[in-house]
This record gives C-alpha cells, sequence and structure tokens, in this order.
C-alpha cells in the first residue's frame, strides 16, 4: 500500500538550531557557519543519501548554486534572535518505484515550489537505513525563508515568501493563509506521486487528505 507522509516545520534560531548545520547533516556535507565559526562535518554519512541538490530558478531555469554559501547567507541576513532561518518539508518517496523515477518525483516537487515561493531549495534523497523499513526512502527539503535571486553571481535573500508572512499580512495580500498553503502543498505532492504511478502503469494511489477528511 502507498503511504503518503508529507510534514512542513521552520527551523528556529530561538531553539538553537543552525541552517548550516541543518544543511550540512542532511546532505551529508561538510559546511562552515560562518557567524560562529563552527565547522559541520557529515560526509560520513555520505552513504545515506542517494543524491541531492541546492538550486534556484533564474528567470524560470534551474541554477546550481553553492550550498555553503546560501545557507551562510540565510543566516547573516537575519538578525533576530528568534529568527526562522529556515523551512524543512519531508516527504516520503514511494517505494514502488526505482530511483530514477525518485529523483524525477523530487526534482518536480521542488521546481514546483521553487517557482511558487521565488526561493531557493536544497534537497536530499535519503536511502532507508540499514537495519529499518527498507521502504523508507524519503527526501528532506530545505527552503529558504525568503525569495532568492543571483545578483552578479552573488546569491542574495531579500523579502520574506509568502509562506512565512502572517494571516493577517496574508489577508491584505489576498493570499491563502499559512494553513491552506501548507494544505495546497500536501495536494500538490500527492498529485505528482499519482502522476507517476499512473505513467508506469501502477495501480497504487496516495491521498494527502488526513482519515477525517477522506
Amino acid at each position: 500500500m502507498a503511504i503518503f507522509y508529507l510534514d512542513v516545520k521552520p527551523l528556529k534560531r530561538s531553539e538553537g538550531r543552525s541552517a548550516v548545520a541543518a544543511a550540512a547533516y542532511r546532505a551529508a556535507a561538510k559546511l562552515t557557519d560562518h557567524s560562529t565559526g563552527k565547522n559541520f562535518d557529515y560526509t560520513k554519512k555520505h552513504d545515506n543519501v542517494f543524491k541531492s541538490e541546492c538550486f534556484m530558478l533564474v528567470d524560470g531555469q534551474k541554477t546550481i548554486v553553492d550550498r555553503g554559501k546560501l545557507w551562510n547567507e540565510a543566516e547573516q541576513v537575519e538578525k533576530r534572535k528568534d529568527a526562522r532561518t529556515a523551512r524543512e518539508i519531508i516527504i516520503n518517496l514511494p517505494h514502488e518505484v526505482d530511483d530514477e523515477h525518485r529523483e524525477i518525483l523530487v526534482n518536480q516537487f521542488t521546481e514546483q515550489l521553487a517557482e511558487r515561493y521565488g526561493v531557493a531549495i536544497d534537497w536530499a534523497i535519503h536511502r532507508p537505513d540499514k537495519g529499518g523499513d527498507q521502504r523508507n526512502h524519503h527526501a528532506h527539503i530545505m527552503m529558504t525563508t525568503r525569495t532568492a535571486e543571483l545578483k552578479n553571481n552573488k546569491i542574495c535573500l531579500n523579502e520574506k515568501s509568502l509562506l512565512e508572512l502572517s494571516n493577517t499580512k496574508l489577508t491584505k495580500l489576498n493570499q491563502l493563509l499559512t494553513k491552506d498553503q501548507i494544505t495546497e502543498i500536501r495536494s500538490n505532492f500527492a498529485t505528482l506521486t499519482n502522476d507517476l504511478f499512473e505513467s508506469l502503469g501502477i495501480d497504487e494511489r496516495v491521498d494527502h487528505r488526513s482519515n477525517a477528511e477522506r
């Protein structure tokens, strides 16, 4: 049976968390947080990561950006002690398809998010733990909380994305409230997953709605 799981949560500085550290861990990379001088080396976890990618859309085209530069910029642009420096989406990936199609699904979903919110995105597909459930293919998707652009090849983070605005501001802008945006994100991922199943002739389907909603 196909399993749907998608969780959206902010990464908060007030909880002692660093976007640089989080990105290094999820991508099994080695990064330095320039604001603290701390080094984070998770390269020994490389076998747990199938693939990772850090990008933004420039004139509608995917452009790869440096992971360390992106998240150091995210840390430096936020001045508040209680700032949200990133937002993470964790998704379950279907075990019914192969690695290639799981990567296609993540690419489709993250490019959709980048277009919707104008942010930079850093994703990593994790393999199941050797001693755990071998169906547990999943991806960690880190999004900047601010819209992103390249200026003279330099990463610039600007105003807060719609996903980070208060409901009061969203109402004034005639935009979906936060909970409705998250519902939209969940629905879009379910649709992409089901489209993939259908294209491969797989009868399984996922549903983003809760049991009560169904």
